[in-house]
């Protein structure tokens, strides 16, 4: 799966069994992608990926759910009075 993040930034996740190798358990890809004018970029790669145990998978999709209904639940009004 990829997500589009904003016109120079995407995150690509996905298993593909080539991936695993004997005695690891990481076999999950996390990828940062990044097009566009190579002196506005984050990274100096066009990529820069990861592997992650499915176990650190699922923690990061918690984590990522937590903070996007933390996010939900907040209402934009609010935010700056939380903040300051």
């Amino acid at each position: 799966m990829v997500i589009q993040i904003d016109d120079n930034l995407s995150i690509e996740v996905y298993f593909d069994p080539r991936d695993r190798e004997e005695g690891y358990r990481d076999d999950i890809r996390f990828r940062l992608i990044e097009s566009g004018p190579k002196d506005a970029r984050l990274f100096k790669a066009d990529w820069t990926g990861f592997l992650v145990t499915a176990k650190q998978a699922e923690e990061l999709a918690l984590a990522l759910q937590q903070a996007a209904t933390d996010s939900n639940n907040l209402p934009r009004a609010n935010a700056l009075k939380v903040v300051k």
